[in-house]
């Protein structure tokens, strides 16, 4: 099994340093202290795809929503790719492929007119496997949603949609542009499923920052690896703790499926 992840100290800053005494992985009901290996990541560059919710719903915060990822597209590295995928109504669409750095982007964007129903599940389904046709070698794939966590239509369920993106080994980083924090439920929601790839949940404000911690989230990552222990068919859960300093929190996806035929 290769699980990675990255950890943070009680300020939530990131620990450069993680020793094999420092955690155990909690891969279902057994507790794995003995690894083959750890070592920092090889990844060094990022697959990013944006996911825009453009629905009725987020329609007081869209413009708020289109500056964010306007800026996402500027602060682009040099050798990463950037996706951006829209969704409202019945379906998502991809509004460019790797490379949206143009003006012409930009100009589909700002024409866009939030209006619609939102399947936030499809959609993120939709996006898991536009990252496994992307996935390369050497590259850290991430999920950026912008949406309020709200899902009106869709035909995936929060858990089937989530499951697929875990899958992928992709981060979610979701930005809420509801600011107000009145929709409590929305926003657990985003938290939720962040937190279930490794990623991290933000409210609106500085998008690029998003998309800096996501680079500083990569370069502070290790890659643990161990021998499986279980190979019952199905959805395994998954968890790093800390063995010492009970303050550490560290961070990778909660689960990942199993399947006996592979």
């Amino acid at each position: 099994m290769r699980v990675t992840f990255f950890a943070t100290d009680e300020k939530n800053s990131l620990v450069q340093n993680v020793s094999r005494d420092d955690f155990a992985v909690v891969d279902g009901d057994m507790v794995i202290r003995d690894f083959r290996s750890l070592t920092r990541t090889s990844e060094t560059k990022l697959d990013v795809v944006v996911l825009v919710d453009t629905s009725e719903s987020v329609a007081p915060h869209f413009r708020a929503i289109s500056d964010q990822v306007s800026q996402l597209m500027a602060r682009n590295h040099a050798g990463d790719e950037l996706s951006i995928i829209t969704f409202a109504g019945l379906r998502p669409n991809v509004l460019c492929a790797a490379d949206c750095g143009g003006r012409e982007t930009q100009q589909k964007l700002f024409a866009l007119s939030p209006a619609g129903s939102t399947p936030l599940f499809d959609s993120l389904a939709f996006s898991a496997q536009y990252l496994a046709e992307r996935r390369k070698p050497g590259v850290r794939q991430v999920l950026i949603l912008l949406s309020d966590g709200n899902d009106t239509i869709s035909g995936n369920s929060a858990r089937s949609a989530l499951e697929r993106v875990v899958e992928t080994g992709a981060l979610l980083y979701t930005i809420n542009p509801d600011k107000s924090g009145r929709d409590a439920k929305g926003s657990f929601a985003l938290a939720e499923m962040a937190e279930a790839t490794g990623g991290r949940s933000f409210w609106a404000g500085d998008a690029a920052q998003v998309l800096q911690s996501a680079l500083d989230d990569l370069h502070a990552s290790y890659v643990v690896t161990y021998a499986l222990p279980s190979r019952a068919a199905g959805f395994h859960s998954l968890r790093i703790a800390p063995k010492h300093n009970l303050k550490l929190q560290f961070h990778c996806r909660k689960g990942y499926l199993y399947d006996e035929g592979r």
